[in-house]
């Protein structure tokens, strides 16, 4: 218990910090969950006797932040080779997975890979699919959307507030409004009354999010991390509360989804956790993915509905 209290403590100011930091830390931090996070995945198929490129793998899904941070021009990664007619070079993420996937296939040939080769060629695909493609999202929120940190922010604050208003609810009032649970088979604990106690949590979040935003850089300003507070120019969500509640409710779905999701990955390969590094947190797996689901859920849903 007191691990993981220690690890809550000096975390959760480290992540906060990534997020509003500049772009060194905030790059090197979306290399290293997702390098960790793979190495777990892949472990866990292997452990069972799977078959994966992981050193590949690994290797394809560290590059793919990097590209995206530098989408908009990677021209200076080819300006030697002087093959495109285009100076201006934009990076494709449906590209790049088609490039992997061939990647990996042409290393299949080259091995004379035959039995169960289709397998294991999905196997460390979806490993760079579901976690370097989708923590990637990180970036297109912060990059790619009008004031992208802050938004950021509010994201994983979002989905800390419904994992805890979830076991709040849970504890309380679990089973005793609805007997059914989420997914008895997966996870037995989860209950709807836990759910709905989620979506109350991300609610409270985004309408008092300006306050909860300053008080944080307030904190990180007096200890000198920061030297100026901005807020949103643009509309916040909490600024109409129909949206503020639609998102706040698939907030609360892909949060449990991804947890889900991830909790099914574990039962199936027979592990408790996908590793120990955050000693009584289990890894970095175990810890971001409910982010994994909701990162893209929130960049569409601003991109297309909020701006």
């Amino acid at each position: 218990m007191l691990s993981r209290i220690l690890v809550i403590v000096l975390a959760v100011p480290v992540l906060l910090y990534v997020l509003i930091s500049g772009e060194f830390t905030f790059l090197t931090f979306n290399i290293v969950v997702i390098g960790v996070a793979m190495y777990e995945f892949y472990r866990i198929l292997k452990n069972k006797g799977n078959i994966v490129y992981d050193k590949i793998g690994i290797a394809l899904g560290l590059s793919l932040p990097v590209l995206l941070y530098y989408r908009n021009d990677i021209s200076f990664f080819f300006k030697y080779l002087r093959i495109f007619n285009n100076q201006h070079v934009v990076f494709d993420m449906g590209g790049f997975i088609v490039f992997c996937m061939f990647t990996i296939a042409i290393y299949q040939i080259f091995e004379s890979r035959i039995q169960n080769s289709t397998m294991e060629l999905l196997n460390t695909l979806f490993g760079i699919v579901y976690i370097s493609l989708l923590f990637s999202y990180m970036i297109l929120i912060r990059e790619g959307i009008p004031s992208g940190k802050i938004l950021l922010l509010y994201t994983f604050i979002s989905i800390w507030v419904c994992d805890s208003f979830a076991y709040i609810f849970g504890i309380a009032i679990g089973g005793k409004i609805f007997h059914r649970r989420l997914s008895e088979k997966i996870s037995p604990k989860k209950s709807i009354e836990g759910f709905i106690g989620g979506i109350v949590g991300v609610f409270i979040v985004g309408y008092y999010f300006k306050y909860m935003y300053l008080g944080i850089m307030n904190v990180f300003k007096f200890f000198g991390v920061v030297k100026e507070i901005t807020w949103i120019s643009e509309p916040f969500i909490a600024e109409n509360i129909f949206k503020l509640l639609l998102l706040s409710v698939l907030i609360a779905i892909f949060s449990v989804i991804g947890d889900l999701f991830e909790s099914k990955i574990k039962r199936e390969f027979g592990v408790k956790d996908s590793g120990n590094i955050l000693l009584g947190h289990g890894g970095f797996l175990d810890r971001f993915d409910s982010a994994l689901f909701v990162l893209p859920v929130v960049y569409y849903f601003v991109k297309y509905i909020i701006f």
